[in-house]
């Protein structure tokens, strides 16, 4: 179960399912001042250039989108469109399957996660892209590079686009999971954790001196089960604790041979340490059935000291309710805590490529030629400057060659958190085809606001103070330097031969594994684990992880031959 992914991305496209949907024209006496190369600037075009608008029809994932906002204009005038938005409201998942079934999809492009891709692709609803890149995305393949060929799906051809992994720097938003709150951190004189031995002695001493707050009872150690299935207190934290990366329902060692994660000794590490945590009345009683906005209570509540709490959650669930009231001294620290410091922590890993939202170009379109030059434009400096940064003059300033938002435009974000809506928003906002946090464009600036200095500005005194005690500046600083991989296992889908076989698996480690983590004793967990192994075994264990094993082998020579 992979963690869900990164936060601006889960907050953009959880706006997306909140309203009602329609076609949205976005013609607003848009003026060419190009000829729709994709590579044109806001200057003038010539006369001989001239040419009416093409009006393009984009499935759009915001409701909240205002398709005439001064960016969406501006990116009108830059690549000579117009904009008809089809909107996706409800279950994106259902909307997608109903356009599919009914041919009633978008016109000429849309956005897709990988899976539906593929679905797409396969019922011949999708142009391939290879000829219209070679003559008409210049700054796709600039942006490439080397990397081109990883955009190529099984059959050779290219049919959706995303963006290649180009900072040299984690992205400053990016945090460990394991949060310990700044309170226990300053009883105790700011230690360093970096173990869970550690962490377990920390969390004892000040539970042991506060076993109630308020009058209730003092929660350690808490997680939450946010999809009512109980794996989110389980996977992805034994990922993060063991060092490994994440892989989802398997692990791969360094010679590619895989391991079903839930018969791993990683894992069993791991539920040794929440079973310690219960039999000494440390981990909270809901551990396996309490939902987040229950959770968010109790924290609010300044029980809860520690827990695993994905970034994804917490900012926007947790810190702004803390911060809403003044509870700073309830906020959380972020540590990549693990069994054993010497070992090397393998759990910040990123693809070369962000394939999550992918944009491709329909098979009914009339002018793939001016969709695939709307899309190279995306792919530029400029272009990714307009989607990211906005209009400068009306959204950002450039001071010493450095690009900085407008004060005056941050103080009415700060009263209007919708203002990014009827401003700057666009369709590509949210989705795979905006550059990473953290890189840099060809002038030697950011690509994205999102830099250290924006994050720390927007850090209260009492953050400040807590990362200062450990020598930092932002939470990410703490993390080990991402690995960039050309694919993970979880992302390259699942396999049609053991999709029974993997449901039963998941139906008894999901039910097995309280039993386990509450065992009483030593003896009692060592013969549960055992049980479940048997269990697992008997269900398919190694039908399951030999078909993932080998798809995961014969994919990773694939891309050892594409990056040679």
């Amino acid at each position: 179960m992979k963690r869900k992914g990164i936060a601006l991305t889960v907050l953009a496209l959880t706006l997306g399912l909140l309203a009602g949907c329609g076609g949205n024209d976005a013609e607003n006496n848009a003026q060419s001042s190009a000829s729709g190369t994709g590579a044109a600037s806001s200057g003038s075009a010539s006369p001989a250039a001239m040419k009416e608008p093409t009006k393009i029809q984009i499935g759009n994932l915001f409701p909240n989108l205002d398709a005439n906002n001064p960016v969406m204009q501006e990116l009108s005038k830059r690549t000579n469109t117009t904009f008809d938005l089809i909107t996706v409201t409800g279950d994106r998942n259902q909307k997608f399957d109903l356009w599919l079934a009914s041919g009633d999809y978008p016109e000429d492009t849309l956005v897709l996660k990988p899976d539906y891709v593929e679905k797409y692709r396969t019922a011949g609803a999708l142009m391939p892209l290879d000829d219209l890149i070679e003559q008409y995305g210049p700054n796709i393949k600039e942006k490439y590079g080397k990397y081109f060929d990883l955009l190529r799906s099984s059959d050779g051809h290219i049919y959706s686009l995303y963006v290649p992994k180009l900072s040299t720097e984690p992205s400053p938003l990016l945090q460990a999971n394991f949060a310990v709150r700044y309170d226990v951190l300053e009883d105790a004189g700011y230690p360093e954790i970096k173990t869970f031995d550690q962490l377990y002695d920390l969390l004892k001493a000040f539970y042991e001196k506060n076993p109630t707050i308020d009058g209730k009872e003092t929660i350690p150690f808490a997680g939450f089960d946010y999809y009512g299935n109980g794996a989110d207190n389980l996977s992805s934290p034994t990922f993060d604790a063991s060092g490994l990366i994440n892989q989802g329902n398997f692990t791969i060692d360094d010679q590619n041979d895989a391991q079903l994660l839930y018969s791993t000794e990683e894992m069993k590490r791991y539920y040794q340490f929440l079973s310690k945590l219960y039999n000494t009345n440390m981990l909270d009683k809901e551990f396996f059935t309490l939902k987040s906005e229950a959770l968010v209570k109790k924290i609010t509540e300044g029980r809860v000291l520690a827990g695993y709490f994905p970034s994804w959650w917490v900012q926007p669930e947790v810190e702004k309710v803390l911060r809403a009231a003044g509870d700073y001294d309830h906020l959380y620290a972020y540590f990549p805590i693990t069994f054993d410091s010497s070992a090397e922590n393998k759990s910040f890993t990123s693809l070369m490529t962000r394939s999550n939202w992918n944009w491709v170009i329909s098979s009914k379109t009339k002018h793939p030629e001016e969709v695939m030059k709307l899309l190279d434009y995306i792919f530029s400096d400029e272009g990714q400057i307009l989607i990211n940064w906005g209009i400068e003059g009306r959204h950002f300033e450039v001071k010493d060659g450095k690009r900085a938002v407008l004060a005056d435009f941050n103080e009415k974000k700060a009263v209007n958190p919708d203002l990014q809506w009827t401003e700057t928003a666009s369709p590509f906002m949210g989705t795979s085809i905006y550059l990473d946090h953290g890189t840099k464009l060809a002038d030697g600036d950011y690509a994205t606001p999102t830099t250290k200095e924006s994050v720390m500005s927007g850090y209260d005194e009492r953050t400040k103070e807590v990362l200062g005690k450990y020598g930092k500046e932002v939470w990410s600083d703490f993390l080990p330097e991402i690995q960039l991989m050309p694919a993970l296992l979880y992302q390259l889908g699942d396999l049609e031969d053991v999709r029974a076989d993997m449901k039963r698996l998941q139906q008894v480690w999901l039910k097995e594994s309280p039993k386990i983590i509450f065992a009483k004793n030593g003896q009692d967990f060592d013969a549960k684990w055992t049980s479940m192994q048997k269990s697992l075994e008997k269900e398919g264990a190694a039908k399951a992880t030999d078909a993932y094993e080998q798809l995961w082998k014969t994919s990773i020579e694939r891309y050892k031959t594409i990056l040679k």
